[in-house]
């Protein structure tokens, strides 16, 4: 190899091991998915990966397979594939990330397990990244520093505050910046699940829970992009034992309206600019702007459980609503609206 493609070679390779955290790549990923036949369905809703507590290697094997084919990513579980025949080809999969452990503040993990967990994933797959979840945004043992992406998951539908979800976002960016890791990616996780569906901490109580609507599931995302997330998970595929779609097709509905408006969005997200909001948006409203080919893409909340009042510059004709949205002089409780300016 002669000089020149000896220095080619190295910057080719330092570009591919730093560019999944540089990359403004926002990845919207499915919890659950087992089956490789699902994926073409998963990848019309809108989803651009999948993840997957499966430790079958042979089914993991397939899986990747099938997802390079329909230009998926995979979040796997790095022990289900580490001292298996499938570690060497593993390299070449299309992993979005390893998926280290589930909650380990839930779980009562302690920060060296995890921290070792971390290191055989970065030992066996040195070019790709590592993905940790934690159960809420504060947390006792700060985990922030450890992997390469942090992830948050809060399910709050229907028995804790809707907002509360956009809330433990922000607590785990601001954990992050408490570290050398406060660029990194931050992936938020979203109900789409009953509570009813799943055991309960406190068996004499009476059972709580529903399918979130439409409209709550949409909340939650844009709450998790505004405060922070850059990247949104969904969990979960798997609904009392079957795929969503064949369980309960009116559930799937509500999640696929969600992402085929998140799949447009996606590219402001990551070819726009942020920017100067257009005009002032106070508490309970809540406002982030991107510049995006010569317009201005604004995402306005409700945060409140109210319908609220807007000021006579966003209720000007210059700035027009998008997705099927109506624009009118009061915005609905917990209501989303994406402007063009």
């Amino acid at each position: 190899m002669n000089p020149m493609s000896k220095c080619l070679f190295f910057l080719c390779t330092f570009f591919f091991l730093i560019s999944p955290l540089w990359a403004r790549e926002f990845p919207l990923c499915l919890y659950g998915a087992t089956d490789p036949a699902d994926l073409k369905m998963i990848k019309k809703a809108g989803f651009t990966c999948i993840q997957t507590y499966t430790k079958d290697s042979d089914n993991l094997a397939l899986l990747a397979k099938q997802a390079s084919k329909l230009g998926l990513q995979v979040v796997f579980r790095p022990d289900a594939i580490i001292g298996t025949p499938h570690e060497t080809q593993a390299q070449a999969w299309p992993v979005l990330a390893w998926y280290l452990v589930d909650e380990p503040d839930v779980h009562h993990w302690s920060r060296e397990r995890v921290l070792q967990a971390h290191q055989a994933a970065k030992a066996a797959f040195p070019n790709h990244n590592t993905a940790l979840v934690i159960g809420q945004g504060k947390t006792e043992i700060p985990y922030y520093d450890i992997p390469d992406i942090m992830m948050m998951d809060w399910y709050p539908v229907p028995h804790l505050p809707l907002t509360s979800f956009g809330d433990n976002v922000r607590y785990t960016q601001e954990g992050l910046a408490q570290t050398a890791m406060q660029d990194h990616p931050l992936w938020g996780v979203v109900q789409i699940f009953d509570w009813k569906n799943y055991k309960q901490f406190r068996p004499d109580h009476d059972r709580i829970g529903r399918f979130p609507t439409t409209e709550e599931i949409r909340f939650m995302s844009y709450d998790g992009i505004l405060n922070g997330a850059t990247g949104l998970f969904y969990f979960t595929f798997n609904h009392l034992g079957k795929p969503l779609p064949q369980s309960a097709p009116e559930y799937w509905a509500r999640v696929t309206n969600v992402l085929r408006e998140l799949a447009k969005f996606k590219k402001i997200i990551e070819n726009g600019t942020l920017t100067e909001n257009p005009v002032t948006a106070t508490l309970p409203l809540k406002m982030k702007t991107w510049r995006y080919k010569n317009h201005l893409y604004s995402v306005l909340l409700n945060t409140s459980n109210a319908p609220q009042p807007l000021s006579s510059a966003l209720t000007d004709k210059s700035f027009k609503a998008l997705y099927g949205r109506k624009k009118e002089e009061m915005i609905p409780p917990y209501e989303v609206w994406v402007l063009k300016h």
